[in-house]
């Protein structure tokens, strides 16, 4: 079962250094770039379209135009600027079929200074689950074993959490990542009542919910699916927000569960060998330690791709459960 995001990357040779040692060059490897020399976006560079597959250990990149589909994914390090106005920035330097690429980590403009502060080489691999696979925003109240309400951010391993096919659960471990919200770390936010959500809900954007279709004209070839918050966001009434920090807490339990969320159900962190190899390491550790065999199997739940939920399919699920 593969999880995809789209993010936008930018040519190498169109983030060029405009003063300092390597002035005229574009963006090099982390390995041959200088603390100091200052960089700037081309003004109308275009941005390119990188889809990555977090759900395995090797990401895959496509709809670059330049790039052939399921290239391998390089991440050679990560970079932090500063802008003339002081504004910081991170980004990734990436490498797919031998061409070099800019991930920002954070809104980044064109024809702006940017100086090279710091250089870190030590990311090998882009740890997606760090970016993007944190499941639910401070303040979202999961359902206990007992059936009252509980803050995600007040939960502890061992407490007894409610599960839609197997009952009440002892919760086996909590993981939580800050960054910042943009991109792929922006969270979505569901208004209350919108899913039948007791409250409003926020969640990360590769978080799926769980949706039982009742009527004939199912979505894929099952009555159960699980479709990812990004694809519910319609910009008027599902919101993705961008700026500042957002905070995601993950659940796990003995195995992978559809759990309870402002009342709606949600899938748990689905342990694996993948998962571990994508958080950061003091996570990826205590998840190692709790969980040896990392062999959770996924939902039985058909995963909806983005290319079933376009438009009109979005509108008809959100009218559906505004009913």
């Amino acid at each position: 079962m593969a999880y995809f995001y789209d993010c936008e990357v930018f040519r190498a040779e169109d983030f060029c250094v405009t003063w300092g040692i390597n002035e005229g060059d574009g963006l090099a490897l982390p390995a041959s770039c200088c603390s100091g020399d200052i960089y700037t976006l081309r003004t109308g560079a275009p941005p390119l379209m990188l889809r990555l597959s977090i759900d395995a250990i090797i990401t895959m990149a496509s709809d670059t135009g330049i790039v052939p589909d399921e290239s391998v994914v390089t991440v050679h390090g990560t970079l932090r600027l500063m802008s003339v106005d002081g504004d910081l920035l991170a980004a990734m330097v990436l490498e797919a079929a031998e061409h070099l690429f800019l991930l920002p980590l954070s809104p980044m403009r064109p024809a702006t200074g940017y100086a090279l502060i710091g250089i870190d080489e030590e990311a090998a691999a882009l740890r997606m689950s760090e970016l993007v696979q944190g499941c639910f925003g401070p303040g979202t109240r999961i359902t206990m074993g007992d059936g009252s309400l509980c803050p995600v951010e007040g939960l502890e391993i061992g407490m007894v959490v409610r599960t839609r096919d197997h009952g009440p659960q002892p919760l086996r471990w909590i993981g939580k990542v800050t960054t910042r919200a943009h991109g792929p770390f922006a969270p979505v936010t569901i208004p209350p009542g919108l899913l039948g959500n007791l409250g409003s809900l926020t969640l990360g954007p590769l978080q799926r919910i769980f949706l039982y279709q009742r009527n004939e004209e199912r979505l894929g070839s099952r009555a159960e699916v699980l479709v990812q918050t990004q694809f519910l966001v319609d910009g008027v009434r599902v919101l993705q927000r961008e700026g500042g920090f957002a905070t995601h807490y993950s659940l796990a339990f003995d195995q992978h569960q559809i759990i309870y969320a402002e009342g709606i159900p949600v899938e748990s962190l689905l342990v694996s060998r993948a998962t571990v190899a994508r958080l950061p390491d003091r996570l990826a550790q205590d998840l190692s330690t709790r969980f040896p065999h990392l062999n959770q199997r996924a939902h039985f739940a058909q995963d909806l791709s983005a290319d079933l939920v376009t438009k009109g399919v979005r509108d008809t699920l959100l009218r559906q459960k505004e009913k």
